[in-house]
């Protein structure tokens, strides 16, 4: 696995939409690093492996739950951004994960397209203060 300034860790249990997302997410810039999991557990161990700087989180996932990796993300220092994207946009939803450190809550069949937009705009202020925020680099 190639090693890049900033690391997206993508928890998403559709293979097709995981490599469609990591594929958008890995043309923002080369040095992004997008490893996909699809799994509350492979997820749960990548943060403690390798904390990453952006989570891009499904919440309802065929083999655990997102708002598990959702509390364990959020306690990680410095936490990540961490971007909910799923198909489950309820309202109950979108104020539980940003209740629990969801920093945007986006619906997969309606605001998808402001995704690289996020992403652009976190790495670009990131760029100008001091460069990733993961102490671990």
């Amino acid at each position: 696995m190639q090693q890049g300034k900033w690391r997206v860790l993508l928890v998403e249990d559709s293979t097709l939409t995981a490599e469609q997302l990591c594929e958008m997410i890995q043309s923002l810039r080369p040095e992004i690093n997008c490893v996909t999991v699809a799994t509350e557990q492979d997820a749960l161990s990548a943060i403690g492996n390798s904390p990453p700087h952006i989570v891009v989180l499904d919440l309802l996932l065929k083999q655990g739950s997102g708002f598990n990796v959702l509390r364990k993300v959020s306690s990680v220092t410095p936490k990540p951004l961490v971007i909910v994207l799923t198909n489950y946009a309820l309202p109950q939803y979108r104020e539980y994960a940003l209740l629990t450190g969801a920093d945007y809550f986006l619906d997969k069949a309606v605001s998808i397209e402001a995704l690289p937009t996020i992403l652009e705009s976190f790495l670009r202020s990131a760029d100008q203060s001091a460069g990733p925020r993961l102490a671990t680099d």
